[in-house]
């Protein structure tokens, strides 16, 4: 097989690698302040729905450290969490224009991290295991075509990777609260069948959890939703590249995909690492399959095959 670009050599450069090193190490950060807000959530209702009722002089305890979550949740953590959303989404963004050979837009995307920032957040030893992931963090297939249309390839997989991974991720948080949230009421209710006291000692510590849940879950259906938008972007693009477009042309409507790609980015909801990884398996194997499918239907345009 002949490479007609370097997207899969260029990615696993250690200068590259290091970049989505401290795009995780930003990442984690914010997801584990969200992880630490979400248990405590989680778990202030189910201490009431167990224990208020052999303890009553817990529920009014209970209420308020529910208050005080849903307070915290409005008014640090969600802004706290937009900032580093912001910084990994500039991490990504140095990645992706370097290995695509795109120029930095600095008017959309600001200023670069700082190397020392980037520094700092790679400390710790990156382990093989992610290395070998990040090494191949795009198809290896697009090395078959040239850059301007290996790159649409590349934006498409981020574009649709992610659009699939917010859906199901959305829908399967909303239906796991509500299951969550009925079987605590429901032992709550037997344990205690006065419903004013359910109220105080289950309803008002769940209200934290139960609103970042419809709030995640609003979140990421929408930003799935907005993807479509760039999906139907890449359409445009990928129908002028067969249609015999420029390279110059392809590259100029890459660099505009990118935009609204970063922009996306900056703003979308975090998903945790553990549905990255249950998720994974399914997603890879449908971008490699499309990619494939991708580079097959270029490769007949152009009347080029995959010659050893």
């Amino acid at each position: 097989m002949q490479e007609t670009n370097n997207i899969p050599t260029d990615q696993a450069r250690p200068d590259l690698v290091r970049l989505i090193w401290a795009r995780d190490h930003t990442y984690r950060r914010a997801k584990l302040a969200l992880g630490f807000f979400v248990l405590a959530s989680i778990a202030l209702p189910v201490a009431s729905a167990f224990f208020s009722a052999s303890h009553p002089h817990w529920k009014p305890v209970l209420a308020f450290f529910g208050l005080c979550l849903l307070f915290l949740d409005v008014a640090f953590l969600d802004r706290l969490q937009k900032e580093r959303l912001k910084r990994g989404a500039k991490l990504q963004e140095e990645f992706d224009t370097k290995v695509f050979q795109l120029p930095w837009n600095n008017f959309v995307a600001g200023d670069k991290v700082a190397p020392e920032d980037v520094n700092e957040a790679t400390a710790k030893p990156l382990s093989n295991k992610r290395r070998e992931e990040i090494e191949t963090w795009y198809e290896i297939c697009v090395a078959r075509v040239p850059l301007h249309v290996g790159r649409l390839i590349c934006q498409r997989t981020n574009i649709n990777y992610d659009s699939r991974l917010r859906r199901r991720y959305g829908n399967y948080l909303l239906w796991v609260t509500i299951l969550v949230g009925v079987v605590l009421l429901t032992t709550a209710l037997v344990i205690d069948p006065k419903f004013g006291d359910v109220i105080m000692a289950f309803g008002v510590p769940f209200t934290p959890v139960m609103t970042w849940a419809l709030r995640e879950h609003r979140r990421q259906v929408d930003t799935a939703n907005a993807l479509l938008n760039l999906q139907s972007e890449f359409k445009k693009l990928w129908a002028r590249a067969l249609s015999g477009a420029t390279p110059q042309e392809l590259t100029t409507g890459s660099r505009e995909l990118q935009d609204a790609i970063y922009q996306h980015r900056g703003s979308a909801p975090l998903v945790f690492d553990w549905v990255y990884r249950r998720l994974r398996s399914r997603n890879e194997q449908e971008a490699h399959h499309a990619a494939e499918e991708l580079v097959k239907e270029m490769q007949s345009t152009l009347g080029t095959g995959d010659r050893a």
